[in-house]
């Protein structure tokens, strides 16, 4: 049967452009633990992953039984933007896949659920920015974060793309959940991920960026 062009595809950023998985959730794994909170990167990224700050920090608080002060939320934020600035890389092959679809012109943009500062820091480090721009948007953009489809309805928006005409390529559930929501198709990126979880909230499976670049349903949606 024939297909149609597809008329964007949305990126998320960490775990996606950005290899901040691992460097982020140790990060955090010694600062929490310095708060009273003991935790290890494994147990960061089954507790946080695809959470925005205030629901980390509200999860935080909840378990250690105090409130934050702003120092705590300033430190930690500055812990991770130096790590960030020290040792990120982007994800093997992902500038690849960018590059094929400006090559076949399909507009290309970010949709995170970080902060937008700390999205922009990421994608500068790894000299990523040069190809989104201004095309970034994030948690902080819309009412509800993730799992809602809130954001990537905002993307499409901006984008001047049809929902239907969307590809989304996630490496969490609640991205994938989120982006079915919204009406998308979605890729899961399952290279370090749960790839039961991630096909189970709806996503198309790939195990790494060149398998992506390769595949043909990236260029063209069906019918």
């Amino acid at each position: 049967m024939a297909g149609r062009a597809v008329g964007l595809v949305i990126f998320d950023c960490d775990g996606v452009l950005v290899d901040s998985e691992p460097l982020v959730n140790r990060i955090e794994a010694e600062y929490f633990t310095s708060l009273g909170f003991h935790t290890t990167p494994d147990e960061v990224r089954a507790l946080f992953k695809g959470k925005t700050v205030q629901q980390v920090v509200d999860a935080l608080e909840a378990r250690l039984g105090r409130p934050f002060p702003a120092s705590v939320a300033y430190d930690w934020g500055t812990g991770v933007a130096l790590g960030l600035a020290n040792e990120l890389c982007a994800v093997p092959g992902v500038e690849r896949v960018i590059q094929s679809l400006q090559s076949a012109a399909v507009p290309i943009c970010v949709a995170s659920q970080s902060p937008l500062p700390r999205v922009r820091l990421s994608l500068a480090v790894t000299q990523l920015d040069r190809y989104f721009g201004e095309d970034v948007f994030t948690a902080s953009m819309v009412r509800n974060p993730k799992p809602a489809p809130d954001l990537f309805l905002l993307a499409a928006e901006r984008m001047g793309a049809a929902a239907q005409d969307a590809i989304v390529i996630e490496d969490s559930p609640s991205g994938v959940h989120a982006a079915r929501a919204a009406g998308m198709r979605v890729f899961g990126y399952a290279a370090d991920e749960d790839a039961g979880a991630l096909k189970d909230a709806g996503a198309e499976i790939f195990y790494s960026m060149d398998e992506l670049r390769l595949d043909s349903r990236l260029l063209q949606d069906t019918v």
